[in-house]
């Protein structure tokens, strides 16, 4: 018995699914898991392993996502990283579901597939399509040897680097290097891979405790001409560091998700008593606080909100 797990954004993944069956019929071997706004890393991963299951009797299991570094890609790398019945293919369309579930193609078929469905119809039926070439994207900003780095943005973010911190958040930043700072990764091979492959190719990458953290953004040139953007996946750090006597002027909150003893503040940001106190009394020393899960949201001012 073979399996296909689509997983995605939204309702992506379901309304795939009913795409595949209009065409193929009705498929028992297709299941699905959905990425909803309100959801974190923890409730995704809870999603992925109420599968298990399922999927236990499978001699294979072909996981579709629908955007490279975004969550679901990201939280499938994760729980299927050491098992290998399991692949992850990401850039989900019809073309390439439809030749897991009819021809039962593996990750390279499917990927082949899946390019092979891309043209410029207008242009193929003039015969004037070019071959398709992968272009590089350059980095937002060249880096400057001689020149000091800059923080151009610091942001708490349960899912890390995922599909808005990689497609909105360091273009509208200019960001050329992302600093995670985070306890646990730095020491977890597999959420490391996973964070390598979720950033942009043309931008660098640091994973970071909070004391490597302090000594390499105290030093204006440990990454000489770079814009830093940081990233925190935990409130619980930006406690660390003050700790450790170091504060951000300005912190955007931008996923934290629904816990057991959180209270809902703005949308998609939810807060443990302690976590609220964190961003209390770092406010009273001067950091500001903002609340966006994407560039285009309206900067909501969190110290406000919090101190209601």
């Amino acid at each position: 018995m073979n399996a296909i797990v689509l997983v995605g954004h939204g309702a992506l993944p379901e309304a795939m699914k009913i795409s595949v069956e209009m065409i193929v019929g009705k498929r028992e071997d297709m299941r699905t898991v959905c990425l909803s706004p309100d959801d974190g890393k923890e409730e995704l991963g809870q999603k992925l392993t109420a599968l298990d299951e399922e999927l236990a009797g499978c001699e294979s299991v072909r996981v579709i996502a629908d955007l490279m570094g975004g969550s679901p890609c990201n939280a499938a790398l994760e729980r299927y990283a050491a098992d290998e019945r399991v692949s992850v293919v990401s850039g989900m369309n019809l073309a390439m579901v439809i030749s897991a579930a009819m021809e039962e193609a593996d990750a390279a078929g499917m990927i082949a597939i899946g390019h092979e469905a891309i043209h410029d119809v207008k242009a193929l039926a003039a015969g004037t399509e070019r071959p398709y070439a992968p272009a590089r994207r350059a980095a937002a900003a060249a880096s400057l040897s001689d020149e000091p780095q800059q923080i151009v943005g610091v942001r708490v973010d349960a899912r890390g680097i995922h599909g808005q911190v990689a497609t909105a958040w360091v273009p509208r930043t200019g960001a050329t290097r992302i600093v995670v700072i985070d306890d646990v990764a730095v020491h977890d091979e597999t959420q490391k891979m996973a964070l390598k492959m979720a950033k942009p190719a043309a931008v660098k990458l640091s994973i970071l405790s909070a004391e490597k953290a302090v000594e390499r953004l105290s030093d204006e040139r440990s990454y000489p001409g770079d814009r830093v953007l940081v990233v925190m996946t935990r409130v619980e750090t930006l406690a660390t560091l003050d700790e450790l006597g170091y504060h951000f002027d300005l912190v955007d909150l931008g996923n934290v998700p629904n816990r057991p003893d959180t209270t809902t503040y703005v949308k998609c940001v939810n807060l443990t008593d302690r976590e609220a106190q964190v961003v209390r009394d770092l406010a009273d020393k001067g950091t500001g606080f903002t609340a966006r899960q994407v560039p285009a949201d309206p900067q909501i001012d969190f110290v406000a909100v919090i101190n209601k």
